[in-house]
C-alpha cells in the first residue's frame, strides 16, 4: 500500500515538474515573440545644414583727377582724363548700384573757388537735372556712357546721365544713381565726362569739385 502511494506521489511531482517546466518554456516563447517589437519601434532624426553665401559688389575708378585747363566765356570745355569706373556684381542675384554724388560747396553742387566763395552752378544756375551748355552761360556737369567690357548682365545709364554733346546731368551732394544692373555681373565699365562754361561774371580763381563713386548690392 505505502509503495502504491509513493508511486502515486511521484507521479504526480513529475507531473507538477513538466508542467512547470512546459510554463517556463511557454514564458520564455512569450518574451521571445513580443521583444523584437519593442526594439522595431519606428524613430527618425533630421539634420538642417545651413551654407551661407554673401554678395561680392566692388567697384574702382581708375583716375583720381582730372582738369579742364583754363575756362573761357567763349568756348565749352571737356575736361582730360574721363574716368571710367568698373564695378562687380558676384553673387547679387538683383544686382548693384553705381551712385555719384560731388562736394561742390556753399551748400549746392559745382565748382567752387573756396578764396572768393564763388560756385560754378551743376548744371545750370536753377540747379535742374539736366541742362545743354551754351558758351557764356555758367554750367558744369556731366553725361556717361557703357562699355562693351565686362561679363554679365549690362549695366544700364540713368535717365539724368544718359545725355551726349553739350547736353549734362547735373551733380547732386548727396547719392543718386548714376548706373545700375538688375543681376550679376563681373567688370562692367562707365565712362564718365565732365564738361564746363563760364559767364564772365566768375570771378579768377581755381575751381575745384571731389565726385565720389559708390556701389552697393540691389
Amino acid at each position: 500500500m505505502k509503495e502504491k502511494e509513493n508511486a502515486i506521489f511521484y507521479s504526480i511531482m513529475g507531473l507538477v515538474i513538466v508542467f512547470a517546466i512546459i510554463g517556463w518554456f511557454l514564458v520564455i516563447e512569450t518574451i521571445h515573440v513580443f521583444l523584437p517589437n519593442y526594439a522595431g519601434a519606428d524613430t527618425s532624426s533630421a539634420v538642417t545644414v545651413t551654407a551661407p553665401v554673401s554678395a561680392n559688389i566692388s567697384c574702382s575708378t581708375d583716375q583720381t583727377s582730372s582738369a579742364f585747363g583754363t575756362l573761357a566765356t567763349y568756348t565749352i570745355s571737356t575736361s582730360t582724363p574721363n574716368a571710367s569706373t568698373t564695378m562687380s556684381c558676384v553673387n547679387s542675384y538683383a544686382g548693384c548700384t553705381l551712385y555719384i554724388k560731388d562736394a561742390g560747396g556753399g551748400g549746392n553742387p559745382g565748382l567752387w573757388n573756396s578764396t572768393s566763395s564763388v560756385l560754378i552752378p551743376s548744371p545750370n544756375a536753377a540747379y535742374s537735372a539736366t541742362a545743354t551748355l551754351v558758351a557764356g552761360t555758367s554750367g558744369y556737369g556731366i553725361y556717361a556712357t557703357t562699355t562693351a567690357g565686362g561679363s554679365g548682365d549690362t549695366l544700364t545709364i540713368a535717365g539724368r546721365y544718359l545725355q551726349t554733346g553739350n547736353t549734362i546731368g547735373g551733380l547732386l551732394l548727396t547719392n543718386t544713381t548714376l548706373a545700375s544692373s538688375t543681376a550679376t555681373s563681373t567688370s562692367r565699365e562707365v565712362v564718365v565726362t565732365h564738361k564746363a562754361t563760364i559767364s564772365a561774371a566768375v570771378t579768377a580763381g581755381t575751381y575745384n569739385d571731389t565726385i565720389t563713386y559708390e556701389c552697393t548690392a540691389n
